[in-house]
């Protein structure tokens, strides 16, 4: 079983959802993110609980904000042994002719460059604990296409690969490293698509019948899966993509 862990994104949805569970499973959990609203939500259900937690509000594309973050949960949990890179952003951007410069480098730096700031600071404090593990949260679009969003496309994919090259890196000194992919899920994230119909409605018509359970997720199921990968139920799991998603991706 986790007992310290740090969650990302965890103001809302799937990040929400993993932190308040691994809570309920007796870890102590260190919370990040940047809206500070939705950590003091998250920290208070968390509390009413009777979970212990502490709020880290900073940006994952910020390097030096992260490592001082970290640095500060293992000192506040006293040493971690679980990492859950949920933090991410998605929209429909337009086609790699159409989506701005500065859209593509905003969602690689979150939805990539996030992960790997966050890993980076931790895998020295998992290691002094002699161990641990990570899940990355990617998305079946990290798998298969998807309509106007090479940025995403390519975020969630490259997350599959550097979860996979972690797992090289790590696996051997005790951090195992594993990648979640949910399919749609009824969080606020989902929500983006409201913004922007004609895509939403093409998209829709795309990929009907994909999603064979006939239903979104719901984020307590993602967190459940990550909260799995995290434990030491599955110490001999590492460097492996779980597919979350009502089926989307096995056809």
């Amino acid at each position: 079983m986790t007992a310290r862990a740090l969650v990302t994104g965890a103001a809302s949805g799937i990040g929400r959802a993993t932190a308040v569970l691994l809570a309920e499973r007796g870890a102590a959990v260190a919370c990040l993110d940047v809206n500070a609203a939705g950590l003091a939500e998250t920290a208070a259900a968390i509390r009413e609980r009777g979970g212990r937690t502490h709020t880290l509000e900073a940006d994952v594309t910020d390097l030096d904000a992260v490592e001082a973050a970290v640095a500060e949960a293992a000192a506040e949990l006293g040493g971690l042994d679980g990492v859950a890179n949920v933090a991410g952003v998605g929209d429909f951007t337009g086609d790699v002719s159409e989506i701005a410069p500065e859209e593509w480098a905003r969602v690689l730096a979150v939805n990539l460059s996030g992960p790997f700031h966050v890993s980076r600071a931790a895998v020295p404090h998992l290691r002094a604990g002699e161990g641990g593990a990570i899940v990355n949260v990617s998305s079946q679009f990290g798998l298969a296409g998807c309509l106007a969003s090479p940025a995403y496309c390519a975020s969630k994919a490259g997350l599959i690969g550097l979860t996979r090259a972690m797992a090289i890196d790590h696996t051997e000194e005790g951090i195992r490293v594993n990648c979640v992919c949910p399919g749609p899920v009824d969080t606020p994230m989902l929500a983006w698509t409201d913004a922007t119909p004609e895509l939403t409605a093409r998209e829709r018509a795309r990929t009907q019948g994909r999603n064979l359970s006939g239903r979104s997720g719901r984020p307590e199921e993602i967190a459940a899966t990550i909260a799995f990968l995290l434990s030491d139920e599955v110490g001999f799991m590492s460097g492996s993509v779980v597919a979350v998603d009502g089926a989307w991706t096995a056809g």
